[in-house]
Order: structure tokens, then C-alpha cells, then sequence
């Protein structure tokens, strides 16, 4: 990294005070020096078994061994059967790993600053008998610290398709295929507004009786807590608490991931005098996509069904079309060819999804980004 943004060069005011975490380049956060490395070794191998004339099976394995986090070993069984000429039927089920890469188990510490709720702050200026509660501000600027994780697991997934194709002709084809993917073990982070809603029912289930002992998410770090908020706090139920300055955010695997949808394809040659013409459009549906929760964010499920958390966790249960998990993906093209000229046209399109990082103060809604 630059000098500037990885702390060898840090930023002093006029006063000559320099700050932990504080990037030397204006509006960039800090980002330090890191480096990783793995040596994998990765066996192969397919075999293709015609057990009928119309029948076909594909067996496969694919061993990994990777230096910094451990080994994976995958099968995979497809078939298609084709009765006829015109439709064949197809399917498969195969086990899958993706290895995480060297940024999420190396990384030393990225910061960035992002303006988050307080979920304590925000319960006792809801939830407080004294008179002054609304004059909490519970909006700030908060540091957070990913860490990278060297114990980190490959996230693995089991997949399932069937599907058809049908050739009414022998230049028009017709493609659909259901597709269910569950995987376990995926690597993210638990994010800010997690953390600090598992700070919040911390405190909460500590009351207010040894503000000495409390501690709430250690992974929430706070200033100094003012005075004059005490009462506050105390008529909430919870002890006094500093604004949060960060949230230290390590790489773990979450939970399991379901997806379920299909995908189709339309494909059309057309030769003519004047050349020849290919089209297609393909396209993804996604009908499910759902975060299950571990015991963590099921906790802060919890509490937002009970009514302690003013929001519904991010990241868990149905997350179809949220931060860009469109419904619908899809592409279309044509072709033309003639001797040694060709041109082509081709058309993408996703559609909208709702980006949780820009919630409406007005309704509550989430930004809608447009398809």
C-alpha cells in the first residue's frame, strides 16, 4: 500500500496530534501492508459411462489440498437421457467447495467509516421514562476493522438440477433447468449493526444494577460515556455507554445458504442467401434465496420479534433482491456471419434489487436500485 494509506506516513492536524486508524489521504480510509500465499494441489478425475443407446452417466471427483486451510473432497453425478431425437432429459447432483481467497485469511486490518445507528443509544431514546431521551443522538461515524481469519473452513455446497431440452427442429432448441444450491459454511462478516444490536441485548439481559461489571460485545468499542446521560440510560433499563468509535469485524463462516430458481435458453440458426444468423436469450429466475441464521444472528431475531430491536437483523432470512441478489438475470444475442464478415448485437439485463445501506428517513424504506 501507499505510505500514505498503510500508516507509515500518519496524519497530524495543526496541532501536531496524530490518530490510531487515521489515513494520511484525504476521504480514504486506511489500509495496511499485507501479504499471503498457499500452495494447492488438485487431482481430477471423470469418467463418461454409456450405460443405454439413449442413456448417458457422467461420474467425477475432485480432491484439493490447500496449505493454509486444509483439504476438500467433491462428487458429482450427471445423467441425460435422450429417448427421442427432440427431448432429452437431463440432471445432476454434484458436492462443491469454494476455498477462501488469501484477502479474507490474510488480511491485517482494512478500516472504513461508515455512519451507523446505535442500537443501545437508539433503544434508550425509545424506550426511556426520562423527559430528555429524545435529545440522544444516536447517528455516528464508526469505524470498522475487518480482520482476515486463518482458521477459516472452504465454504461447501451441496446442488441439484433437472432439467429438459427440447429440438422440435433441427435449428430451433429449447432449454429449462431447476436448479436447488445449499451451502454451508459461508465466509462474510457479521457486519456493524449486528454487532452493535448483540451489544444492545447484552446490556440488556446485565440491567443496570453493577454498571462496574458490564461490558455488553466486547467487539463494540465505545468513548467515555457522558454524565449527563446516566438517567437516561438508567430509566431504559441499561447502563450509560459511550458513543461507538469501532466495531472489529473478523472473516468467519456464517451460516447456510439456500438458492433455488431455473434457468432457460432459447437458440435459433437461421442460414440464409446473405448469411448466416444465430440467436439466443438465456436467462437466470431466482425463486429463493434465504440466509439461515446460526446461533448469533438467531439471537437478534429474537430480540426483533420480542419487539428489544427496532429492526429486523441485515443479512438473514429472505434475502431475494437485497444488495443486489436481483430476481432475474438474463442476456440475449445475434449473430451474423458471412464469408469473412461477421457482426453482433447483444442485450444484458438485470433486474432491481434494494440497497440497505440507503434507508429512507421519511418511511423507513429501502433505496430501490432500478433493473
Amino acid at each position: 500500500r501507499d505510505p500514505r494509506l498503510d500508516g507509515t506516513i500518519q496524519f497530524t492536524n495543526y496541532l501536531g496530534e496524530t490518530f490510531p486508524f487515521i489515513s494520511d489521504v484525504a476521504n480514504s480510509s486506511p489500509t495496511f501492508d499485507n501479504r499471503g500465499s498457499r500452495d494447492v494441489t488438485s487431482l481430477f478425475t471423470e469418467f463418461a459411462v454409456p450405460l443405454h443407446a439413449t442413456l448417458d452417466l457422467q461420474l467425477a471427483l475432485r480432491y484439493e489440498n490447500f496449505s493454509d486451510v486444509g483439504s476438500t473432497t467433491v462428487p458429482k453425478i450427471a445423467f441425460g437421457w435422450r429417448p427421442t431425437d427432440w427431448f432429452m432429459l437431463r440432471g445432476s447432483w454434484s458436492e462443491a467447495f469454494r476455498a477462501p481467497n488469501l484477502i479474507t485469511v490474510n488480511e491485517a486490518m482494512v478500516v472504513r467509516s461508515n455512519t451507523r445507528t446505535d442500537s443501545v443509544c437508539d433503544y434508550a431514546r425509545r424506550n426511556s421514562t426520562h423527559p430528555d431521551a429524545e435529545s440522544l443522538d444516536c447517528s455516528s461515524s464508526v469505524q470498522r476493522r475487518a480482520f482476515g481469519n486463518e482458521d477459516l473452513k472452504p465454504e461447501k455446497s451441496d446442488n441439484y438440477s433437472i432439467g429438459t431440452v427440447l429440438t422440435p427442429t433441427p435449428n430451433l432448441t429449447f432449454t429449462i433447468d431447476f436448479f436447488k444450491i445449499e451451502k454451508k459454511d459461508t465466509i462474510g462478516l457479521f457486519g456493524e449493526t449486528n454487532h452493535t444490536a448483540l451489544d444492545l441485548l447484552q446490556r440488556l439481559e446485565a440491567g443496570a444494577g453493577n454498571c462496574g461489571s458490564v461490558s455488553g460485545n466486547p467487539l463494540v468499542e465505545r468513548g467515555e460515556a457522558e454524565a449527563d446521560d446516566t438517567d437516561i440510560y438508567a430509566g431504559a433499563g441499561l447502563c450509560p455507554v459511550g458513543e461507538v468509535e469501532a466495531v472489529n469485524d473478523t472473516y468467519v463462516n456464517l451460516d447456510t445458504r439456500i438458492v433455488e430458481g431455473f434457468d432457460f435458453g432459447v437458440y435459433f440458426d437461421l442460414p440464409t442467401d446473405i448469411g448466416d444468423w444465430a440467436f439466443s436469450w438465456r436467462g437466470s429466475i431466482y425463486t429463493r434465496y434465504d440466509q439461515e441464521p446460526g446461533p448469533a444472528a438467531q439471537t437478534l431475531i429474537d430480540g426483533f420479534e420480542a419487539g428489544i430491536i427496532d429492526s429486523q437483523p441485515e443479512g438473514f432470512g429472505d434475502i431475494l433482491r437485497m444488495d443486489g441478489n436481483q430476481e432475474e438475470k438474463m442476456n440475449a444475442s445475434v449473430r451474423w456471419d458471412r464469408n469473412a464478415w461477421s457482426a453482433s448485437l447483444a442485450w444484458f439485463y438485470l433486474s432491481d434489487f434494494l440497497d440497505l445501506d440507503a434507508q429512507s428517513n421519511i418511511d423507513g424504506s429501502y433505496w430501490k436500485v432500478s433493473s
